[in-house]
């Protein structure tokens, strides 16, 4: 019970750090933001992985069975990269290319959570 709540917090963590840092990417990188849009949107996706790690340690406390842990890994991963990728778009301007890839990895998110909901029943 005690390791569920230090997972629950150290995902809580990771969540915050991950949202904070996608919002902001110029808290810990001195490169300067791309010109063009679908690039300035880009380098905020890379945080969105962590605050999907984060999610993962909040909701799934598990190993075995690996199928199941890495459905969730999947869903939680695509789903940070899904949110940061939004938040790019509504800060940073949108383009089709980047709907694109909100289309793709929505679908993705919808995959990996039936194939978590069928490992799971």
């Amino acid at each position: 019970m005690e390791s569920k709540i230090f997972f629950q917090m150290a995902g809580g963590i990771l969540l915050i750090l991950g949202a904070i840092l996608s919002y902001n990417p110029e808290l810990v990188s001195s490169k300067p933001i791309p010109d063009d849009t679908f690039g300035a949107v880009e380098r905020r996706v890379r945080w969105g992985f962590l605050m999907g790690f984060g999610m993962l340690l909040i909701f799934h406390h598990q190993l075995t069975p690996l199928l199941f842990t890495l459905a969730a890994l999947g869903m939680t991963l695509t789903l940070g990269a899904l949110i940061a990728r939004v938040m790019g778009i509504a800060l940073d301007g949108s383009v089709p290319r980047q709907w694109m890839w909100v289309i793709v990895e929505l679908i993705m998110v919808i995959g990996f959570g039936i194939w978590y909901a069928k490992q799971h029943a």
